[in-house]
This record gives structure tokens, sequence and C-alpha cells, in this order.
């Protein structure tokens, strides 16, 4: 299930990215984002039409959310995390690379746009890429799973892998940043199934819904604050050494984090081979 859910986001961004760069040089920027407004409002709509029986929680006045509830429990789930150092360590590195992930997407567009030679057509290719990387990565872990006792080892080198080539992929020919962004795709569409199912599995069911949304609150403080970082960067640095210095970074959390705890981190990622 979760490989299956994994591939619906890059199939979605295979399809628009093409689309999305035509759309910049032909209607520019405010009518995009003006038109991603009316769709994700048409989402909310479809959404909102969804229905599905639910255990309502409600807090002690028998409302269905307050702030002091929904504080409370974000710091149920930080107490949980400050005694547990795998799933703290892999928090902490999933905040640190989507949030620099998502902040250095808009370095790649500027060097595209601005680099001669260079066109954001040839940027929507790594899309492509990505997405080939990821189908075929897909269905090879859907058919053959990674056997519990390597998921560990597999997912923290993917982690070094992905970073690494993350540092190098401005510096390459062209042909070789495609092909980056393939193997990237296939190595991530693996190591994020192993990390969600392990994740989830590991989480006490009383903690899960409080741990998922402390997870969504990191990931959404790293992406403001590291995309404020990277923008800043690329004012003054070179966009290639922004990148190579951003995926630095990651690696450098990666090994004081993950690498640190990995007695820990790796109980929850091969935990079938010790329960």
């Amino acid at each position: 299930g979760y490989t299956v859910s994994s591939m619906i986001y890059p199939v979605l961004n295979v399809v628009m990215m093409p689309v999305a760069a035509l759309l910049l040089d032909a209607v520019g920027v405010p009518a995009i984002l003006m038109g991603q407004g009316v769709l994700s409002l048409l989402a909310a709509l479809i959404e909102s039409r969804i229905r599905v029986e639910e255990t309502v929680r409600r807090d002690e006045a028998g409302k269905l959310f307050s702030f002091k509830t929904w504080w409370r429990d974000l710091r149920d789930a930080a107490r949980f995390l400050q005694k547990d150092d795998g799933l703290r360590s892999i928090y902490l590195y999933m905040m640190t690379t989507n949030g620099l992930g998502n902040g250095y997407s808009s370095i790649l567009v500027a060097f595209f746009r601005s680099t001669p030679g260079f066109t954001v057509a040839m940027y929507s290719l790594f899309t492509v890429f990505e997405f080939a990387g990821r189908s075929l990565g897909g269905i090879l872990h859907y058919r053959k799973p990674v056997p519990a006792k390597h998921r560990f080892t597999f997912a923290f080198w993917t982690y070094q892998i992905y970073e690494a080539m993350d540092m190098l992929l401005l510096w390459l020919p062209y042909p070789l940043m495609l092909l980056s962004r393939a193997a990237c795709g296939f190595l991530g569409i693996n190591s994020a199934v192993l990390r969600e199912a392990a994740v989830q599995k590991y989480i006490p069911e009383e903690y899960r819904a409080r741990l998922n949304a402390f997870f969504s609150v990191l990931i959404s403080a790293g992406i403001s604050a590291f995309g404020l970082l990277i923008g800043a960067m690329g004012e003054l640095l070179d966009y290639r050494l922004c990148i190579t210095l951003a995926a630095g970074l990651c690696s450098a959390v990666l090994w004081c984090t993950v690498w640190r705890h990995r007695k820990s981190v790796r109980a929850i990622y091969n935990r079938e081979t010790e329960g």
C-alpha cells in the first residue's frame, strides 16, 4: 500500500512539470499561482464529500478541536521523541532533507533559467527521469521487498548516496544529471516505503496521530526555515555551490542523527527480525 501511494505524487509531477514549464513562459507565475489556488479549492471541495466512519476524539469540554488540545498533543509527541533516540533521529534528518530539498528546488529553476545552454524545459526533464527511476524502483519493491535484516543498511546508504548525488548534481554534464535523478528516484522510492512502513508499525497506536501531526509540523518548519536560508544563500553564492553546501549539510545531519543512534534506528527499520 505504501509503495502504491508513494507513486501518486511522482506520477502527477511528471505530468504537470512539463506543463508548468511551458506555462511559465506562456502566462507567467501569477497566473500559474492563481490556477493552483482554484485547483486547491476544487480538491478541498472533493475531499469534503468523502464519507468515512471515524472515531471522533473530543477534549475535556466536549469540543471537536481546541488549540489547547492541539498544543498538548504536540507536547506529548515531543516528550515521546525526547525519550526515543531512534525515532527522533529519523524525524530530525527527514526535517532537514525535506526542508533543504524543497529550499533548493527554486535554486534549480533559477540555475536552468539563467545559465547559458540550459532551459526550464531541460529542468522539467528531471522529473521525467526521476519518475522513471521511481516507477522501476516501486515495481521492484512491490514484487521483491528488501529483507528485514537489511532494511536499515539499505536505507542509510540510500540517504548517503542521495545526498552525495545532490552535492555533485549541477557540476555534472547534463546527461549525467538525468541519470543521477533516475538513480535517486529508484533508491528514494524504496527508502521512503521502508521508512513509512517501519515508523508506522513502530509507533504505539495511542501516539500515532500525535506523532504524525508533530512530524508534519517539523516538515513545515523545516521547509519554511531552510527555504529562507537557501534563498538568502542564492543571493550571495553561485547556485551550484548553494546546492552542494545544502546537500553537504544534509549529509552531516544524517551522520549526526541516524548513524550516531544507529542501534535505535536499526531496531525500528529491522523490527520484523527482532520481534
